[in-house]
């Protein structure tokens, strides 16, 4: 990793980049304050409620972040050094934190499939429905718009939305968060009875390919993590992720 000094932070500072920009699209703020970054009001639990910047920052710190937002919460532990235990957080387990050199990526054709970026207010619709889909099986899991709202999501400088179509037919998705730093990779997503052909690949190669002179970061489940290896990706280190469910009293469930 020739190419920064410090991946982990590099990584840091790409999920934070898509958070700013995803939430940015929802008319919620994403704050930094060099030790934490959160967010400033309630959203989809699939955003971060809070995150660590600083390896030097404090579980109380990042507890702290989160105050003020109620429903489910996860906030991340960007080092895995902290116990939020006594803070009332449990923690549901952990992700890599992976990083690539600059540089393109060719992956093997996939016969028939189509991988282009989302370019209307119906895509932008298809793209979250895919995604809840791929998830659960249920594309209705949650309320239409509520995490990629049509069409803010096309009008976000440096974000873009990717669709996978097989034989015409919407099976994957991914996204990328672009600035003069890197390429954060998000939201990679295949349906259950499309997986194992390489469209995992085929939609990563895609936004890496979008900015090919910048290094690439994401954060891999166990799902993805032998995907992105044959992909030139580099595990680089893990970060923790701790939730709780926090009602609209302010009582901690």
């Amino acid at each position: 990793m020739a190419e920064v000094d410090d991946p982990v932070a590099l990584c840091v500072h790409g999920e934070s980049l898509w958070h700013r920009m995803g939430l940015s699209a929802l008319g919620v703020g994403w704050e930094e304050d060099g030790a934490v970054a959160r967010r400033t009001g309630n959203a989809s639990p699939v955003f971060l409620a809070a995150s660590t910047i600083a390896p030097s920052a404090t579980a109380e710190q990042l507890d702290a972040a989160a105050a003020g937002l109620t429903g489910r919460l996860t906030v991340a532990d960007s080092h895995s050094r902290l116990d939020l235990h006594g803070l009332g957080w449990r923690m549901p387990g952990t992700q890599a934190w992976m990083a690539r050199p600059a540089g393109g990526l060719t992956v093997p054709r996939v016969s028939g499939l189509r991988v282009a970026p989302v370019g209307s207010a119906e895509e932008v619709r298809l793209f979250e429905r895919t995604i809840f889909e791929a998830a659960d099986g249920n594309p209705d899991w949650a309320p239409s718009g509520s995490v990629h709202p049509a069409p803010a999501s096309l009008h976000v400088p440096g974000l873009t939305l990717v669709i996978a179509w097989l034989d015409g037919r919407p099976v994957g998705t991914a996204l990328a968060a672009v600035d003069g730093r890197v390429v954060q990779v998000s939201a990679v997503s295949v349906l259950r009875s499309a997986r194992r052909r390489g469209i995992g690949a085929a939609l990563t190669a895609a936004v890496v390919g979008l900015a090919p002179e910048l290094p690439a970061v994401l954060s891999s489940t166990a799902m993805g993590h032998g995907v992105y290896l044959g992909l030139g990706f580099a595990e680089v280190g893990r970060r923790t992720l701790w939730d709780r469910v926090v009602a609209e009293t302010g009582s901690v469930a």
